[in-house]
């Protein structure tokens, strides 16, 4: 039987949750029946981590905002390796592949990753008009497919749902707390709020740095470690908010962590404050690591997280509740114990990347014949 061949395409500088799912798809579908090469536009992590799992990769640089040699680079890449499905990722690619695979032999696939994708003017524009002709555009949560709908007027039959998958495996390891905590600064006798993800304004931190202000004072061994990278400059900001409630000795930054999962194991809560997610892999990512999750009611962990049961989402976005939150899950073992098992099951039974992955092989399959 003929491979199927398949062209990932994101646009990004660093890691984060759209890149992880190119490179989980890209490097877990089934080689012997897909052909899969990458094109990585700007640079960044994904062109040392693409070759090593055995993905041939293309990268290519924008000289200007809106860049045509983009589309006839992907149009070469289309007849150089003979491809059968272009998968775009987030807004930007998924315009450049639309028009990339037009009159070729491709089908496009878009993934939407996110509200922020079409809650303006023109994303919705680009997506009522352009999706309709589509091969397919694929949402990661249920709820995001209900927004998309509604925002752009596509119809359910050019729309399939897909959840990120992790690697149960990678997350469910222990490491020894103390070698860890000592890496990174962090006191030996802290009880540890993680959060990951980029510093962006969409990330919410604003409200984390607030929350621990309201709660700091009760528990001083209580401390805040914020993983991601600062692309945008955002982090002077927080540090502003951070000097002013002095909280400089008990918040944490680190950069992009390629080994994340030591950091989730020495945690003892994990806490999302995001403004907006399609998804929310970190959620999951925290969830497989048999933590307990306390997020903002914010479209993706809704999809994920069963409140009270296996994660607790706080439906305002008021530092003092969510401050409260935290301090009575802190102060209580038992309960996160309960909430960082149930957590784990789900993620079992639920988001491994083999059930994402076998759900893209089905769908380029699809689509293909």
């Amino acid at each position: 039987m003929k491979k199927i061949k398949v062209l990932e395409i994101i646009q990004t500088i660093g890691i984060g949750g759209a890149e992880t799912v190119m490179l989980n798809t890209a490097c877990f579908l089934d080689k012997s029946r897909f052909d899969v090469h990458a094109l990585v536009v700007g640079g960044g992590a994904l062109l040392e981590k693409l070759p090593q799992c055995g993905v041939a990769v293309d990268k290519f640089t924008f000289s200007k905002r809106y860049n045509l040699d983009l589309i006839k680079f992907i149009r070469h890449l289309i007849r150089k390796h003979d491809i059968d499905i272009v998968h775009t990722h987030l807004s930007r690619m998924n315009t450049y592949g639309f028009v990339a695979t037009r009159f070729t032999r491709a089908t496009n696939v878009m993934t939407v990753h996110g509200l922020t994708e079409f809650s303006g003017f023109l994303g919705r524009m680009y997506y009522s008009t352009f999706g309709r002709v589509s091969g397919k555009i694929v949402t990661v949560s249920d709820i995001l497919a209900n927004q998309f709908k509604a925002a752009t007027g596509i119809k359910s039959d050019k729309i399939a749902v897909i959840p990120n998958g992790i690697d149960p495996e990678r997350f469910g390891q222990e490491f020894n707390r103390e070698d860890t905590l000592k890496r990174f600064g962090i006191p030996l006798d802290a009880k540890v709020v993680l959060a990951v993800g980029n510093i962006r304004e969409i990330k919410g931190y604003e409200l984390l740095i607030d929350s621990l202000a309201g709660i700091a004072d009760k528990e001083p061994r209580l401390a805040v470690v914020i993983c991601g990278g600062d692309y945008a400059g955002y982090k002077n900001i927080l540090d502003e908010l951070i000097d002013k409630h002095r909280l400089s000795d008990r918040i944490y930054f680190t950069d992009f962590v390629p080994d994340i999962e030591v950091l989730y194991a020495a945690a003892d809560l994990y806490a999302l404050t995001s403004i907006s997610e399609g998804f929310s892999l970190t959620t999951v990512e925290a969830m497989a690591s048999s933590k307990a999750v306390i997020s903002t009611d914010c479209v993706g962990p809704r999809d994920i997280i069963d409140n009270g049961r296996d994660g607790i989402i706080i439906p305002e976005r008021d530092p003092e509740l969510f401050g409260k939150a935290m301090l009575e899950l802190i102060r209580d073992d038992k309960r996160r114990s309960e909430l960082g098992r149930a957590a784990r099951q789900k993620v079992e039974g639920r988001y491994s990347i083999q059930k994402s992955v076998n759900a893209f092989e089905q769908l380029f399959v699809s689509l293909v014949n």
